[in-house]
């Protein structure tokens, strides 16, 4: 169980670092990552449910797991959009 927290901890990092660089790019050069800026904070959300429910880290076998599952995943890809939209406004028309 330890080593799926230390796993999760290093996603969580990971990601955060990613995010952190992608951020810095378009501060100072006005680029950015798309990649990165939508995927980067599934890896936070994904980690955080990892560190915090390590015995559900994996593949999913029951209905309620799956859907879990599915629903950790589309809160990461929402933050992920609004992260991709506090960094581009303008590609979504506004």
């Amino acid at each position: 169980m330890w080593r799926m927290r230390l796993f999760a901890l290093v996603i969580i990092i990971g990601s955060v670092g990613l995010i952190y660089i992608n951020w810095q790019r378009v501060l100072s050069e006005g680029t950015y990552s798309l990649q990165i800026a939508a995927l980067g904070p599934v890896g936070v959300v994904g980690g955080l449910f990892m560190l915090l429910f390590p015995q559900n880290a994996g593949k999913p076998e029951t209905t309620m797991q799956k859907i879990i599952a599915v629903l950790v995943f589309v809160i990461g890809l929402a933050a992920g959009v609004y992260n991709w939209y506090r960094m581009d406004p303008g590609f979504f028309g506004l």
